[in-house]
């Protein structure tokens, strides 16, 4: 088999995939050490909570990881369900762009309609990043109560937790 045969690139591909794992490996693991834990969504949840009920709000926490799959998600009594949804999007935009949501509504605030170009895109504020040795690792989103409380919330919850 020579390369200008399918097959022969698809095996060499293939190969290349095997002999790299042994130090995708480790790169994987360094990553995985640094990505947000369960118990450390659940404290940031808790932390949500805690503040929301001090507040008099119901609110919807939802926390990803840094590809914007979800670790933890909650609703307080009482919070609409569109919080929920809300609160998801907050997350994943936030852990796609790693800027906190705030600032993006800010932009269409300020005019700059094209933020809202890309799909799914939640320009309201509620969404905070989760940075570890800056990096993105994961993110917050909190909605139910105005967008600067959820905000300040999401921010408060993650400082509270990620030293």
């Amino acid at each position: 088999m020579t390369c200008a045969d399918p097959r022969g690139r698809w095996l060499a591909a293939l190969a290349l995939l095997f002999l790299g794992a042994g130090s995708a490996g480790a790169e994987s693991a360094a990553r995985t050490d640094a990505a947000l834990r369960l118990d450390e969504a659940r404290r940031i949840a808790g932390a949500l909570v805690d503040l929301a009920t001090e507040k008099g709000r119901s609110v919807s926490v939802v926390v990803v990881n840094r590809e914007g799959r979800i670790i933890l998600s909650q609703r307080m009594d009482d919070a609409s369900f569109v919080s929920l949804q809300l609160a998801e999007g907050k997350a994943i935009t936030a852990a796609a762009v790693g800027v906190p949501t705030r600032l993006l509504e800010q932009q269409v605030d300020g005019g700059k309609a094209s933020v809202l170009s890309a799909p799914g895109v939640i320009a309201i504020a509620g969404g905070v990043p989760v940075a570890r040795n800056g990096k993105v690792v994961a993110a917050i989103g909190v909605s139910g109560a105005a967008s600067d409380e959820d905000d300040m919330m999401a921010t408060a919850a993650r400082d509270a937790v990620i030293r």
